[in-house]
C-alpha cells in the first residue's frame, strides 16, 4: 500500500475516532488497535463458542506471590488469545465498513480490556521465576537489575507466542527465552567493554554517573506519569486524579505529599476511603504503563 495511502486511512480512522463519545482513555486505545494487526496464537476451541464462553466467564485470582495451576494457566491463556482473536475480527471488520456501530466498538474496547487483564495475570504469577532465575546466573560486568529488566522483558514477549494446547507448562518455556535474554544482556555489556577499554571503569567508579543515571531514570518516570494523568489515559475520575496529586509529588503545585488523614481532610472523606480510592487510581496508572512497556 501505498505511504500517502496509508497515512490518510489512520488520518481518517483518527478523525472517526476524535466524534466518538468516548472518553480519551478509550479513545486512544481505540486507535492503538486499529493502528496495527492482533497478533494471537490460534486454538481449535475457538471454533466451539459454547466452551469458549464458559471459558470467558470462568474468574481467576492471583494472589501476590502464588502461582498459577496448569488449569488455571491454560484458562487464562486461552482467555488472552481468543480475546484477541475476535478482536482481529472486530477489527478487521471495522477498517472495512464505512459505518461503525456502537456494539462493535464497545465489545473492542470490553475485549482489549480482558486480554489485558489476561495477561497481567500471567505475567504476575511469573515474575518470581525471573528474579530466582537471575540470582542462579553471573555474568561479569551485568548487574542483577539489567538482569531482571531484561528478563522482565522477556517474559512478557513469551506471553505474546506462548502456545498453551501443546502441553508443555509455560514456566518451562519461558525459562529458555529468559537465559536468552540475560545471555544477550551479557554480549552487550562484553560489547561495550571492549569498545571502552578497562581503565576507563575506574573514571567511571570515581564519577557521579551511575547516581546521574538512577537520577534520569527517576525524572523520567515522573514525566511519563505526569503525561498520562495530564492526558488521563488512565481514564481517572476527577476525585481518583485530586487525591494522586495531593499523595505524591508529581506535580509542581504540590511538591509535597499529604498523608491519608490530611487528604481525606481536605476532600471530606474518610482516611480508609482515600485509600481506596487511592490504591483504584494506581492499578489503573499500573495498566497503562505496563500497556506502554509491552509496546516499545
Amino acid at each position: 500500500m501505498p505511504r500517502n495511502t496509508f497515512e490518510s486511512s489512520g488520518e481518517k480512522h483518527a478523525a472517526r475516532i476524535a466524534r466518538l463519545k468516548l472518553s480519551d482513555k478509550h479513545k486512544h486505545d481505540l486507535q492503538e488497535i486499529l493502528a496495527k494487526p492482533v497478533a494471537y496464537v490460534h486454538d481449535e476451541r475457538f471454533r466451539c463458542p459454547t466452551v469458549m464462553v464458559a471459558i470467558m466467564q470462568q474468574d481467576i485470582d492471583v494472589l501476590p506471590g502464588t502461582t498459577l495451576t496448569p488449569q488455571e494457566e491454560q484458562i487464562l491463556f486461552l482467555r488472552l488469545n481468543y480475546a484477541r482473536y475476535k478482536m482481529d475480527q472486530i477489527r478487521r471488520r471495522l477498517l472495512r465498513i464505512a459505518k461503525w456501530t456502537k456494539k462493535d466498538i464497545l465489545e473492542l474496547l470490553e475485549l482489549n480490556q480482558k486480554q489485558l487483564d489476561a495477561r497481567s495475570k500471567i505475567a504476575g504469577s511469573n515474575l518470581g521465576l525471573v528474579l530466582a532465575m537471575a540470582k542462579r546466573v553471573s555474568y561479569y560486568g551485568v548487574e542483577m537489575a539489567d538482569l531482571v529488566s531484561e528478563g522482565n522483558m522477556a517474559l512478557l514477549r513469551t506471553i505474546n507466542l506462548f502456545n498453551c494446547s501443546r502441553g508443555c507448562k509455560f514456566s518451562t518455556y519461558a525459562c529458555n527465552a529468559i537465559l536468552k535474554s540475560f545471555s544477550r544482556a551479557a554480549k552487550h555489556s562484553c560489547r561495550y567493554r571492549n569498545l571502552f577499554p578497562v581503565q576507563f571503569d575506574l573514571a567511571f567508579e570515581k564519577s557521579d554517573h551511575t547516581d546521574r543515571r538512577q537520577q534520569e531514570r527517576y525524572h523520567d518516570q515522573v514525566q511519563e506519569v505526569r503525561n498520562i494523568m495530564c492526558n488521563n489515559l488512565a481514564d481517572l475520575s476527577e476525585i481518583e486524579l485530586s487525591v494522586l496529586r495531593n499523595r505524591f509529588p508529581i506535580s509542581k503545585e504540590n511538591p509535597e505529599p499529604l498523608t491519608l488523614k490530611q487528604v481525606g481532610e481536605q476532600l471530606d472523606l474518610s482516611k480508609e476511603r482515600v485509600r481506596q480510592i487511592q490504591k483504584k487510581a494506581i492499578t489503573k496508572l499500573r495498566e497503562i504503563v505496563e500497556q506502554r512497556l509491552v509496546a516499545i
